[in-house]
């Protein structure tokens, strides 16, 4: 089998482009891909390559027939197909709120988890969602990439959620991450009166929940990851039972996981609903009063230059949830 690199391929590991085209014959372990390598049973432009080779668009990959064989189409199609007898595609274009031939960018709504896992396996999550979209427009892509979400956030968290449509995208958004060139900004609500303007910079560290079975973060000043949140007072409110509410807009300087719920229990003003980061009384007064049960954090602008140059910025709607309490 002769496989040509197309530019949304182009610039990837050898590995890693096998590893992606191989999804498609389950038969193959990932194991049988690095042996084809060592053993060189693989060639590119038939010269023996090492897995960090990077391909180029126009390559040429030869792997021999006889390591790969038909699979099961049937099987896959009866799990895919399961789960989109459940998807409503009126929905998604409901939650889209922009699109060009780079981006399509969604408002998320929360208790949508972003890809499939062993907890979600059966559940429809937003790849599925995106899948099912990109079908019904007729957007082509090759064998090794399909238009996909570049981070994760937390299944009960809402907010601006951008998909790249194509490899050059992907790559673009991804750069600007690393350098940090992107603005996104939350609101969130939380307990206590709030000062007019906060900046919190303390290092936080990754660590392990056993009684949650996940993964959650924690202040650590020596084997630190620099970690700075900006957080301005929209307005204070006055509630029955939880007393003084803060209405917040926050801005991140960098991206850690939980960084903001983290910092914000750590000056004693919790996120509502944050069912890690604090303790369990002030959400049980909070679904008591309005059945709210999901952490009130929504991350509701992105704004970056575009591959053109040109300033882009996406806006989501305030969740209902947020109106019960503004």
């Amino acid at each position: 089998m002769e496989i040509i690199i197309q530019k949304d391929q182009a610039n990837q590991r050898c590995d890693r482009f096998l590893r992606k085209f191989c999804k498609a014959y389950p038969q193959v372990k990932l194991s049988d891909i690095y042996s084809w390598i060592r053993k060189w049973t693989i060639r590119v432009n038939g010269k023996r390559v090492k897995e960090e080779y990077r391909v180029l668009e126009g390559d040429e990959i030869q792997i021999p027939e006889e390591c790969l064989w038909k699979k099961d189409k049937q099987a896959i199609l009866t799990q895919k197909e399961k789960k989109f007898q459940k998807l409503n595609p009126e929905i998604v274009n409901s939650w889209i709120i922009y699109e060009d031939e780079n981006w399509i960018v969604f408002n998320k709504p929360a208790w949508i988890v972003i890809h499939p896992s062993n907890k979600h396996r059966n559940d429809l999550c937003m790849n599925d969602y995106l899948e099912r979209y990109c079908e019904k427009q007729g957007i082509n892509w090759g064998s090794t990439f399909k238009p996909s979400f570049w981070y994760r956030l937390d299944k009960d968290t809402s907010w601006v959620l951008i998909a790249a449509k194509n490899y050059e995208a992907l790559q673009y958004i991804n750069k600007i991450i690393r350098d940090r060139a992107i603005s996104k900004e939350y609101i969130t609500i939380v307990a206590w009166k709030f000062p007019k303007h906060l900046i919190i910079n303390k290092a936080i560290e990754k660590t392990y929940n056993s009684k949650f079975d996940r993964a959650q973060m924690q202040l650590n000043e020596t084997d630190w990851m620099d970690s700075k949140t900006e957080c301005r007072l929209e307005k204070t409110l006055k509630h029955q039972q939880l007393w003084d509410i803060s209405l917040l807009r926050v801005k991140l300087y960098s991206w850690r996981m939980h960084q903001i719920r983290i910092h914000l229990s750590s000056e004693w003003y919790p996120v509502l609903w944050d069912l890690i980061y604090w303790k369990p009384a002030l959400n049980r007064i909070i679904y008591k009063s309005l059945h709210i049960q999901r952490q009130l954090l929504h991350c509701w602008k992105y704004q970056f230059k575009n591959i053109d140059g040109k300033t882009i910025s996406f806006q989501a709607e305030i969740p209902q949830e947020f109106k019960l309490f503004i």
